[in-house]
């Protein structure tokens, strides 16, 4: 979401920044996890209860925010909706250039094919980019810290 609503100049500054915030909860996890912080028996329920916190205030504030922009302008076709989404997020001002942007994209995906899993797996221009994947995940999950 954040990565989709942000203007396209700052995007990818959004999403490093949430990714390093993702990878900084899962630190503040494992470190108050220790025995000396809340990893005692005693204190694990509340260690556990920690992240109702995050989830809760997700819940109560998502509600408030609009739909995405592009999502509102691809998927719905809804111009007048996309207009009134990047107003409330990014204020007023001569935002155009972005819509433009948007029905770019829009353009191009609609002349892009979509492959399936069997014929990705077969074309072999993605071949190294699907290895690289699926090393990636499988150490992540062979590392141990999903279990930790």
């Amino acid at each position: 979401y954040v990565g989709e609503i942000s203007p396209r100049k700052l995007r990818g500054f959004a999403n490093s920044t949430s990714s390093f915030f993702w990878s900084l909860g899962k630190a503040m996890g494992q470190i108050s996890g220790q025995r000396e912080l809340l990893g005692s028996q005693s204190l694990w329920p509340m260690l556990m209860a920690s992240c109702g916190l995050p989830a809760l205030v997700q819940l109560v504030t998502l509600p408030f925010f609009p739909e995405s922009p592009p999502y509102l302008l691809m998927h719905k076709g809804d111009q007048e909706g996309c207009k009134k989404a990047i107003r409330q997020l990014w204020g007023e001002g001569q935002h155009q250039a972005e819509i433009d942007d948007i029905m770019k994209e829009k353009a191009t995906m609609k002349n892009t094919k979509i492959l399936s899993v069997l014929e990705l797996v077969k074309d072999p221009a993605f071949r190294w980019q699907l290895y690289m994947i699926v090393i990636l995940t499988a150490t992540i999950q062979l590392c141990g810290i999903n279990a930790v």
